[in-house]
Parts: structure tokens; sequence; C-alpha cells
């Protein structure tokens, strides 16, 4: 072996020593500062066949990073990363599921986090013709940052440019549409009963009056009964009389019509008491409209489907189920989710996106008197686990994936959930537009008091019903 001399400090792969020598018959041995420094640093020394001093020659790195900085790329995006924000505008904090796992797990390693964003909120990103990729993506690709975390799906779109984390927690895609206005309250009069029933309360009152009218008639030919009801004007306004609960003062005398008399009204007696109890609950409460709720509804609704890239669109394209695949026709890239409100609120297009956020976005924002303006729908796809994004073949992963285990396993995640939902109330300032919640009217406090007056509004249905027989009656 012979002598060689090392010009330039080696920045090579994790834990791979370089002999380089100094003076003849003398070996410097040096290792990589991995995330500790820059460059290269001189550990020991090889001179007559031995090292200069005992050391271990492969240490562990990673279990304390002694303090390093790593940078974390992140966004908004919530509830697993929120920002709060200075009235001048300037940010306070970030915090949020993904924040706190990221704060985890720099304490575990002994790491400090240096929170960087992509650029022009180019979001997770998207990769180009030309294999690169923009967003987070292509910040691990370029080695700008070295942990990616905001709602993170392990996908293998992604694979084949970084490497993910153990999963710590799941999610699935959901569909946000408008909620609906509530049907007009006029319409309340026809709720209590469901269609088919109304129409076979209807052909009950139309048989009812001619049977009755038969049946006077073949008693009047067998003994005295009422004159009036062997007249068939006449049964059918006692028939109509006896489902409104309009007692007659003339009865019949003839038993068999006496009889049919008691059954109709024993028959009108339960319709009419069941139609009055169920009347108020849809007097007081608003109905709303039926809603879609399913891929195939949505489907055939021909809204357009928003998304933020493409990769909810692959997801779709991906799927064996037909309407998921047709609604790839209807599907438009949006850059930022502010762009989509607008479209969805009115009713032109639904927000296909991660449950959590979904959840998170009803729940405190776009809220009414403590309605909200939207819903998810109740069919989903595409469960899909959450990691943090890492550089490709990244030295941290076998580490990284020991702390999520412990986070996991600990219950921490929903813990962490549920306090940033928490932090986000607490640091909620409500909008003077009135999106967000607002206090209640008279209505609803009426409510929670559990008494509650019928104003105009409620009857409107009634007032409506009686002008139409206003009208109905100077026709005549």
């Amino acid at each position: 072996m012979h002598h060689m001399k090392q010009e330039h400090p080696y920045k090579g792969d994790v834990g791979v020593p370089w002999l380089g020598s100094s003076t003849e018959g003398e070996w410097m041995l040096y290792m990589n500062q991995l995330y500790w420094g820059q460059g290269v640093r001189h550990i020991n020394t090889w001179r007559r066949h031995r090292f200069t001093h005992q050391i271990d020659l492969f240490p562990d790195k990673l279990s304390d990073l002694q303090g390093a900085v790593l940078r974390v790329t992140t966004f908004m995006f919530e509830p697993f990363v929120l920002y709060h924000w200075s009235p001048d505008g300037s940010l306070l904090s970030r915090y949020g599921v993904d924040i706190a796992v990221a704060k985890a797990v720099a304490h575990a390693l002994n790491f400090t986090i240096k929170f960087m964003e992509p650029p022009n909120g180019e979001a997770w990103g998207e990769k180009s013709v030309n294999g690169s990729w923009s967003g987070m993506v292509g910040q691990l690709t370029r080695d700008e940052v070295d942990i990616g975390v905001a709602d993170v799906f392990v996908s293998i779109l992604r694979a084949d440019a970084l490497d993910f984390s153990a999963p710590y927690t799941s999610e699935t895609m959901r569909f946000l549409a408008r909620m609906e206005p509530p049907l007009p309250r006029w319409q309340a009069l026809a709720f209590p009963f469901h269609k088919w029933t109304w129409l076979a309360i209807f052909v009950g009152l139309i048989i009812s009056g001619p049977l009755l009218y038969l049946f006077a008639c073949c008693s009047g030919r067998c003994g005295d009964e009422m004159s009036s009801l062997q007249t068939l004007s006449y049964s059918c306004y006692y028939a109509f009389g006896v489902h409104f609960c309009e007692a007659h003062a003339s009865l019949p005398r003839m038993a068999s019509t006496q009889i049919l008399v008691m059954f109709l009204w024993l028959y009108t007696m339960i319709l009419t008491i069941a139609y009055s109890t169920n009347l108020r609950a849809f007097l007081i409460v608003r109905k709303p409209p039926a809603m879609m709720e399913t891929i195939r509804d949505l489907h055939d609704s021909g809204l357009q489907v928003a998304g933020i890239g493409d990769f909810a669109k692959v997801g779709m394209a991906s799927s064996s189920d037909p309407y998921l695949q047709g609604l790839t026709k209807v599907y438009k890239s949006y850059n930022t989710r502010n762009e989509i409100y607008p479209v969805v609120l009115e009713g032109k297009a639904v927000f296909l996106g991660s449950r959590h956020m979904l959840e998170f976005l009803v729940n405190n924002k776009y809220i009414i008197r403590g309605v909200p303006r939207l819903r998810l729908m109740q069919e989903y796809f595409a469960p899909y686990s959450i990691a943090m994004a890492l550089q490709r073949h990244s030295p941290l992963k076998k580490k990284v994936d020991q702390v999520i285990g412990r986070i996991q396993q600990s219950g921490l995640v929903r813990h962490f959930f549920l306090d940033s939902v928490r932090q986000a109330a607490a640091y909620e300032v409500k909008d003077s537009d009135g999106e967000g919640d607002i206090d209640g009217d008279k209505e609803e406090v009426a409510v929670a008091e559990g008494v509650i007056a019928l104003g105009l509004d409620h009857m409107q249905g009634l007032f409506l019903l009686t002008g139409t027989g206003w009208v109905v009656c100077g026709t005549f």
C-alpha cells in the first residue's frame, strides 16, 4: 500500500469513512457530519498498523441529532396544519396534527425545525412532462428540505420521487357540497304524510261518499233511513265532514249505515290525530330538501368536481367504479381552496378533498345562525394513509418510523387532533360578512329554552290555504 494525498475533504453518504494520508505510512480517518454540520471531520489516525485511539467507527448518528437544524416544508391545510395570524398579518405560530407530530419527532430525535413553504402556493406539487416535480415533492427531490408534512397521502404516484415514513393516521376522500336551503314553510302542510299516503287518503275520501250513499239507499228500502243520506251530494258532504272530524246534527238510523259511519269515524279520528301530531314538528323545524348522497347521484347531477391539483383525478380514474371514472370528465383542478369555495357555495361544483379537512371546514367556517352552509356527502372512496414525506433513501426514515410508531401506539394523534380543534376555536375571529358562526335568532333561543311561539312564517301555509279557498269560492 502506497502513500496517497487527499486534497479535498469527502462529502459522501452517511457512515462511509474515507482514508486519506498526510505523511508516508500514516492514514487519516474522516467521517461525514451528516446533519450535525458541513463537510467531514477528522476522528482517528491509522499509524503503524493500528488506530492511535479507540473509537466507534460506526456510531449511531440519528438517535441524537444534537440540535441540528432540519428543514420542514409545510403549508396551511386545516386541520393538519393551521396558522395563527396576528392582527397585522404576521404569522405567530403553526399548529395542527402534522405540526404536532413533526415537533414530537424533533423532540425525540433532538433536532430543531426550520419551517419552510412550497413556492407560489404549489402545495404538494405536480409532475411535469420532463419528470421534474413542483411544490413539496420538488423541494424534497432538490434537497431543499429534509421533511414534508401537510396531510401527505401515501401514494405510489409519488413513491419514485420520495420516501414515506410509517403512517400515523388514515384518511378518505369525500365530496363537499352546498347545503341546500330548507323547503318553504308553506309546504309543511303536506309533510306529515308520504305522497302515497296522501294518495290513499284521497282515494278513501272519494269513495267514502258514494259508498255511504249506496248503503243509505239500500237501508232506505228496508227501513226508515234518513232521506238526506239517500242523495249522493249530501252523502259526499257528510263523508267529507267526517274526514275533518266535523260533527253532524243528524245521525244514520239503520244499523248497517251506523256501522259504516262508526268505522269511518274511527278511521278519520286516527288519521287526523296522526296528522296534527306530526304537523307540529314540521311547522317548527324546517325540512331540508332531498340531497344527493351517493357518487351515482353526483355523476347524474352533472356538477363540476373541484380539487387541488390532479391527484384526486388520478385516483378516480384508477377506480373500478364507472361513476367515479365518469367524474373525471367534469373534474377541474384549482391552485388554492379559496378559489373553490365560491363555486361550491353557488351550487355549481362539489369539492373533493380529505375527510378531516372537509369536516373541519364544515364545523368551523361558513356557518349562519348555527346552520352550516356546506355538508359532506355520505359516500366516499379511496382510503389513504397519512405519513411524513422524506427525501428518497433518507437516513432519517428508520428512526422517524420508530418515533411515529410510539406516537401512534400511545394515542397521541387523536390528542393532537382534538387539541388543534380547541386551539382553532380559541383563535377563530368572526368575519363581519357573516361567514362564521353568529348569535342565534330569537327562534333558536326559544328552542333552547324548550318553548317556541309559532309566528307568521310558521303558519304561512295556513293563510295560503285560506286565501286559496276564498279565491275558489269567488269563482262560483
